[in-house]
Formats: structure tokens, sequence, C-alpha cells
């Protein structure tokens, strides 16, 4: 039965929730931005996420003498306000659909799904001039470190003379805040498939790298995070920490249903979530030219 003639059936929506959650399940460990960021849920009443940051003033702890009181230190606190932002897509179902099996739109909510962590890895990574959101990649080009040329790496990663890979990301890591220790190497597939490369002792640089991320065992590649949606000649070395960046969620993607029958007899499904990346220390970032 269609509720009031229109709406879609309940059970069509509970079977595109299962669907939702199986999807994440199966796909959760591409999605690139909620991966090499943290991800923190903020709750659905939250329009904008505001954000205390400490600095501490005066001195730090103090050697002192017997008798003689430490100066007083305390905290500065400003505050920085990020608005949460939805980002949607949707598809029309017909009044004939529904006399089917709500399965047989799955591959409906699949899709809309995939294009859902797409838009936000694109968000998490390239930002969005716009609404004046800075991703990754903009953060790490405004790194006070600096970050590694054309001009200043050991050769291109694709050549054979004179190319090291390894000293390359050694000498980024160098340059991220020193709080912050190394935990992703992101970058578009060609560019990453580099690391594939044998170095001057017939070993691929992967095995080699990997230390520098915190792997014990130099096969693991779970560093290295491959995303579709950076341009070719650039990657970055990314912490993964809540004081250099987070993708803050307000709302996971969930169906919204309840829009009135359309002319030709057609319903309108929404897929949404509303989601903000938060780039909370640009010195935290680096890129790596690799032409």
């Amino acid at each position: 039965m269609i509720r009031n003639d229109a709406a879609i059936p309940s059970h069509f929506v509970e079977e595109w929730e299962r669907e939702i959650t199986k999807y994440v399940e199966k796909y959760k460990d591409n999605m690139v931005a909620r991966q090499v960021l943290e991800t923190r849920n903020v709750g659905e009443d939250v329009a904008i996420d505001v954000v205390q940051k400490y600095e501490r003033t005066g001195p730090g702890a103090q050697i002192t003498a017997k008798g003689t009181a430490p100066e007083s230190m305390g905290l500065k606190t400003s505050t920085v306000n990020h608005e949460v932002y939805q980002i949607a897509t949707g598809f029309f179902m017909n009044r004939k659909d529904l006399k089917f099996s709500p399965q047989s739109k799955n591959r409906l909510v699949d899709i809309a799904m995939r294009d859902l962590h797409r838009a936000e890895d694109d968000f998490a990574l390239n930002g969005n001039t716009k609404y004046n959101v800075n991703g990754i990649a903009a953060s790490a080009v405004l790194n006070s470190n600096g970050k590694i040329t054309a001009s200043t790496n050991k050769g291109e990663w694709t050549g054979e003379t004179g190319t090291d890979i390894y000293d390359d990301i050694n000498t980024a890591i160098g340059l991220m805040d020193g709080d912050f220790d190394p935990a992703y190497l992101v970058g578009c597939r060609a560019d990453l498939l580099n690391l594939n490369r044998m170095d001057s002792e017939r070993q691929p640089y992967y095995e080699t790298v990997s230390g520098l991320f915190g792997k014990r065992d130099e096969k693991d590649k779970s560093w290295l995070m491959m995303t579709n949606h950076l341009a070719t000649g650039k990657v970055y070395v990314v912490p993964k920490d809540f004081m250099a960046g987070e993708f803050v969620v307000g709302e996971n993607a969930h169906i919204i249903d309840d829009y009135p029958m359309q002319p030709g007899q057609n319903f309108w499904v929404e897929l949404v979530s509303w989601v903000v990346p938060e780039i909370h220390e640009n010195d935290a970032f680096v890129e790596i030219a690799i032409t």
C-alpha cells in the first residue's frame, strides 16, 4: 500500500537502508575521506561545528631553586566555525516499479552511494572554493615549512637516473609539523604505482618506505591510499590525527523519500549525507611533486 498514494512504501526504504549498511561495510576501506582523516560525528542537530583552539601562554615548566615560585602560565582560546554541508544525489521511481521487489532497485542505491562517497572524497582532498573550504591538497600548499618541488626532488619518480623516491618521502616527512606522524601517502593510482618500482638494490620502493609510515612489516601497503580525485604529478604525506584534520559527519548517508508524486506518476528518492572536512593545521600536510 502506498502511504497516501504519495510516497515510497516503507518496506522499500527499509530494504534500501539495509543496502546502504551493506555497501558501507563492503567499501569502507576505500572511502578516502573517512580513512585518512579522523572521523568525528557531531549529530544531525549541528549545522555549524564550533572548534576551540587552545594556545598556552607564558613559560612552560621551569626548574627553580627551593622556595622560588614558578612563573605563571595560562591559556589563550580561539574558536573557528565550520559549516556542515549537505551532499546529495537521487533517482526517480515510477509508481509501476512499486509493484516489484525493492531489491530490484538496489543497484540504483549502490550507484548513488558510490557517487556520495566520491563527492565526500573530493571534498576532503580538494576542498571547495565556492564555499571557501580547504581540503588536504590546498592545505599542503600552505605548509609554512615548504614542500618538495620538481626542482628539489631526487628526480622524476618514473625516471631511471637520479631517482630516489625514499629520499623524497623522507625529506617531506621532515617538513611536517613535529607534533604529527605520517600515516598515509595519498595520490592517484598512476603515481603511487611508482612505489612498486625497484631501487638500486632491486628492492621495491614501498618495502623500504613502509618503515617511514610506522609499519613493522615492510610488505604492508596499508599506508598507500589511492584515489581518483587528485591530479597526477603530486602526492601528499598525511597524518591521521584529530589535531591535524577531521572529517566531521552530521548525518551519514540515508534515504529521503517523503516527496509527493511527480508528473508521470514518478517518485523522487534522495540519498543525503551532511559532512565537512576540517583542516586544523596546514603544516601537518606535505606536498611532493614527482615529475
